[in-house]
């Protein structure tokens, strides 16, 4: 019997369960609902405020367009029902912002924020994609923009520092390792030979660079997973055999084990660096907030999936449960400073909105995973 309750206190629906004769819950699923509650506490002041910013504004930003959609895909994964006309409200409002710098994409121009902000952006249409394909669900169809987007990256990638962080505005857009990762997600995804034409110069800046912060350790963890499983599914795909190609066995294959250690050694960086209260903070100096948090867990559990079962990442996830705001926000104090004149976003926080509502997007993906992740196994 499969029971799907998203308003319920965990405490009500153990004696609810008691009551009609089914066992009470267990640790592990008690955590499973209360994360369930969570995601559906936040999701309505998520969509509302991305709602409001379109109606306000005429910029896309990473924070009110493809968080808030990813956000919202990952959510629909564990049952949440996803709004098609607010996704088509969001979609469209960042394609016309990129389509009418048409040109200037063209020729590695016209993006506030660079790399960052158009791996953003395809993040947003690749959710968007897999959201509303009713086809081949291995296809993701090119949404208008999607083109654009990916000959910009393509324009301004460097061999020695593939794409680069243009503007310093801590935590969310600071890192090469987040700028890089989501470029190589795009072009693993809509690209993935004009990828592996890259690879070697990738993998290189992958084994010289340093991470030193927390978006820089979950993004490079991402990236490396993105990079590798699109080399993989690259070269298995060209070892089929089909007229004109290479039989199976002709194609060399990359070293899956030494790329499987770095992996885990990651995973390690990432786990050493856990705060007593289950949390993570930005930097090694700052204490543990949602957004540091929310994204750790997000690249855990997407980069091994099985970790959910681990004690350490069940600490992580009650941190953002125990955090979480009355109002099903996340607070996160902003340490950047502003580059546009301050508004209302229907998000609350003040001027610590814009990350709040970052960092709530992230621990409800994280959330939406460490279900998943359990229901999988479940069934």
């Amino acid at each position: 019997m499969n029971i799907v309750i998203k308003s319920l206190s965990v405490s009500a629906v153990t004696f609810i369960c008691l009551q009609v004769g089914l066992p009470a819950l267990t640790a592990a699923s008690k955590r499973v609902v209360a994360s369930t509650q969570a995601v559906s506490k936040a999701l309505p002041l998520i969509m509302k405020s991305a709602e409001d910013y379109v109606e306000q504004k005429s910029c896309f930003t990473c924070h009110h367009q493809s968080l808030p959609v990813t956000a919202v895909v990952r959510a629909k994964s564990i049952g949440f029902e996803v709004d098609r006309k607010w996704l088509e409200t969001q979609r469209k409002f960042t394609a016309d912002f990129f389509l009418s710098r048409r040109k200037e994409l063209s020729k590695g121009k016209g993006v506030p924020g660079g790399a960052f902000t158009a791996g953003y952006a395809l993040a947003q249409f690749i959710s968007t994609s897999h959201a509303t394909a009713v086809e081949d669900v291995n296809q993701v169809p090119r949404l208008p923009g999607t083109d654009e987007l990916l000959e910009y990256l393509l324009q301004i990638y460097n061999p020695e520092r593939p794409w680069k962080i243009n503007t310093i505005r801590p935590p969310l857009e600071s890192s090469d390792f987040t700028a890089t990762g989501l470029a190589v997600a795009a072009l693993g995804t809509y690209e993935p030979e004009q990828l592996m034409q890259r690879m070697k110069e990738i993998r290189h800046w992958y084994g010289q660079t340093q991470a030193k912060t927390t978006e820089d350790r979950a993004f490079q963890a991402m990236g490396w997973y993105w990079l590798i499983h699109s080399e993989y599914a690259f070269h298995a795909q060209r070892s089929l055999p089909t007229e004109g190609r290479n039989r199976p066995g002709e194609v060399q294959m990359p070293d899956t084990q030494a790329d499987a250690e770095r992996m885990m050694e990651f995973i390690a960086g990432l786990r050493d660096r856990q705060r007593e209260d289950g949390g993570w903070g930005q930097t090694d100096q700052m204490e543990s907030d949602a957004y540091a948090t929310g994204l750790v867990l997000t690249s855990l559990l997407m980069v091994k999936p099985s970790l959910y079962r681990e004690k350490w990442v069940e600490k992580g996830v009650q941190y953002l449960i125990k955090n979480q705001e009355s109002d099903g926000s996340w607070l996160v104090n902003t340490r950047s400073k502003p580059i546009q004149e301050y508004f209302e976003s229907g998000f609350p926080h003040g001027e610590d909105q814009f990350i709040s509502i970052a960092a709530s997007c992230w621990s409800v993906i994280a959330l939406s995973q460490f279900v998943e992740s359990h229901e999988f196994e479940d069934n």
